[in-house]
């Protein structure tokens, strides 16, 4: 038998298992901590959570030897449902309407809150009824839609009466996204932030709010080009003029590195630290915070939540919104615009320049 603190050989075979848990919960939580290190840890940033059930249930199990199995199944089982609740809890509730709020030269009226709801509809998705008959109810002022590509397109014009102003790219090959508003557009277009995207639709709303939906590529299947994809949003949405809202699938959590890295090019706040919202099929069972919505400081989320499964594997995130201050306090507008070109500049490629002044066309208009 070895000296020191060598493992018994007599040590069981759950104990074993449960230290080798135990060492890879931990291994992958110094991964998370250090994702400045390597790209590679955004893969598993959004087990974050899990990772920490995991090594709490491991822990306990080799304090308690003769209950090993039964108290990390247990804490699997808690860490589960937890991540469940947090995505379900306050799902379904609609947002309040509201006649009169602090929102201010935003949307058409000037003196109501604007509710933006995001949804991944998901390709595999088979009821569209189920689809349509959702978001023609929802109380949503505006609804960003990904993976909402060629074979969703008929569902538009079921949507016109309730959402009669639209900017779409499913059309495209490689952009499924769709931009619907039952306010008036200024303006809107669509297209790509860089050669290697991502992809998005954008448009304008009364007051100077601009809102942008993209759908960001799958950390698991290329992490570098997720985290290329998420750089290059955050410098876009960076040179944007006046109040910003942020909404789509952007395949990451809060836990992750590129998703911090955006928030803080971008000058964006995420309205909640952990919302699951995937997987919603076949059952709701959500674990993972993928779909988010941000916003720039002129903007105050005053209530949000996660919408019903509607045939998604996804749930639908919403946020409602109003200005954070009185026009006229705070920086101005224009030294604000100034600061965050000024800070943004540095970091600016030929390549990004390029893509902002026209190269894809519907993305010459955000900056007036």
């Amino acid at each position: 038998m070895g000296a020191g603190f060598s493992i018994p050989e007599r040590v069981s075979r759950r104990v074993r298992q449960a230290l080798f848990l135990l060492a890879a919960a931990d291994l992958g939580l110094i991964l998370v901590v250090t994702s400045n290190l390597t790209v590679l840890a955004d893969i598993i940033a959004p087990l974050t959570g899990h990772l920490i059930g995991i090594g709490l249930a491991a822990s306990l199990a080799l304090l308690v030897r003769r209950w090993a199995m039964a108290l990390f199944t247990a804490g699997i089982a808690a860490t589960l449902g937890l991540h469940a609740w947090l995505g379900l809890a306050w799902c379904c509730r609609a947002p309040v309407p509201t006649a009169q709020s602090g929102l201010t030269q935003i949307a058409a009226g000037g003196t109501r809150s604007l509710t933006v709801l995001a949804l991944n509809t998901w390709d595999k998705h088979r009821e569209p009824e189920r689809l349509v008959r959702y978001l023609a109810t929802a109380p949503a002022d505006v609804v960003v839609l990904t993976e909402f590509g060629q074979s969703k397109r008929p569902l538009l014009a079921e949507l016109k009466a309730a959402y009669p102003y639209q900017a779409t790219c499913s059309d495209a090959r490689h952009c499924s996204t769709a931009l619907l508003s039952r306010l008036p557009l200024e303006e809107s277009g669509v297209g790509g932030i860089s050669a290697i995207g991502p992809e998005f639709v954008w448009a304008r709303l009364e007051g100077s709010l601009t809102i942008v939906g993209t759908h960001v590529h799958r950390p698991s299947r290329n992490p570098w080009l997720h985290e290329r994809q998420m750089a290059a949003l955050g410098l876009f949405l960076r040179r944007i003029d006046g109040p910003v809202v942020l909404a789509g699938d952007l395949n990451t959590s809060p836990w992750s590195g590129s998703f911090r890295r955006l928030r803080a090019v971008a000058n964006l706040a995420s309205f909640s630290i952990l919302t699951p919202t995937w997987p919603a099929w076949p059952i709701a069972l959500p674990q993972v915070a993928l779909d988010h919505i941000l916003v720039s400081p002129e903007l105050a989320v005053t209530a949000s939540g996660t919408g019903p499964a509607v045939g998604s594997d996804h749930l639908p995130v919403w946020a409602q919104l109003e200005r954070r201050a009185a026009p006229g306090s705070g920086p101005s507008h224009r030294h604000k615009v100034t600061s965050r070109l000024a800070a943004a500049g540095p970091h600016l490629g030929g390549e990004f320049l390029a893509d902002l002044v026209g190269e894809h066309g519907g993305a010459r208009d955000l900056r007036r």
